[in-house]
């Protein structure tokens, strides 16, 4: 039979990368569209060698194929390769493979879903959906907080370009700031976790992670400066201030939103507001001042 070489190649990709194996990615739609032919036919496509079968060379790509996908996103994941050790993690990750086979020209899109899928496979669903916080929330939290870093790393971000100094807010009159609006940079996101896993990340990095720890709220901001990935452990109120700015309110409605979840007065708010203003400045995490118009 003769075939064009596009047309093999369409066959051999539907294939080799096919989760249930290579028999059955011969006879699967994708690939019988290509190439109208069976197991038993399979040599009139790819011929056998000496040493091994047309299945059997066909096998070694696939084989390959998924060794090579599981590499990546074991590289994707290492807290979570560093909690669950890497056999287990290899189950949890060919499984996403399986739910959500790779479909891009990049394998910087492998991994999108895997949070997702962690949430949609969770053994202990009908606790969840009673508020019970349990291990798999611990694995989705440290999941989704990992490929954030990788996202953030690999996006959009502000390198030589202008941004928000210190210098820039001072500028900035006390009759204006309630109205003035700070564009955060592209590159931050905020998150809240029902695990400390920003904690347990930063422990499996220095060699010092261990169990897995306990439930409890953690807030935290993640954005790139210089071209390095930084992480920032917020409080309650610290976060709803930064996700009411990044959402376009004003300073005087992100103050107010920070306001309802601070535990102390309002005047001691106060006091710490201009603290968070530099420190947040000093980390890069606005882009532009909107102000006013006059």
């Amino acid at each position: 039979m003769a075939h064009q070489l596009d047309q093999i190649q369409r066959w051999m990709q539907s294939v080799i990368t096919c989760a249930d194996g290579i028999e059955s990615g011969i006879e699967s739609d994708d690939a019988r569209s290509e190439i109208d032919v069976g197991v038993s036919e399979v040599e009139e496509v790819i011929s056998r060698s000496q040493a091994l079968s047309s299945l059997e060379r066909l096998g070694v790509y696939g084989n390959a194929y998924f060794a090579r996908l599981l590499e990546c996103m074991r590289e994707s994941f290492p807290s979570m390769v560093h909690a669950l050790g890497e056999e287990t993690f290899d189950q949890f990750a060919f499984g996403y493979l399986q739910a959500y086979p790779s479909t891009s020209y990049t394998l910087g899109n492998l991994a999108d879903q895997f949070p997702q899928f962690l949430q949609e496979t969770r053994p202990d669903l009908d606790a969840h959906q009673q508020g019970e916080v349990n291990w798999p929330d611990f694995l989705i939290d440290l999941a989704t907080l990992e490929l954030a870093f990788e996202k953030v790393f690999d996006g959009p971000g502000v390198e030589n370009e202008k941004i928000v100094t210190a210098e820039s807010l001072a500028s900035i009159s006390q009759e204006d700031w309630p109205d003035v609006r700070l564009r955060p940079v592209p590159c931050l996101r905020l998150f809240e976790f029902q695990f400390p896993v920003n904690a347990y990340f930063t422990a499996v990095r220095n060699d010092r992670a261990d169990e897995i720890p306990v439930p409890g709220a953690e807030f935290v901001a993640i954005t790139r400066r210089d071209y390095i990935v930084r992480r920032f452990d917020l409080t309650r109120s610290q976060h709803a201030l930064l996700t009411a700015l990044s959402a376009g309110e004003t300073v005087g409605e992100a103050i107010g939103a920070a306001a309802d979840s601070f535990d102390d007065t309002l005047d001691e708010l106060a006091g710490q507001l201009h603290q968070w203003f530099q420190e947040w400045a000093a980390g890069a995490l606005f882009h532009e001042i909107e102000r006013p118009a006059t």
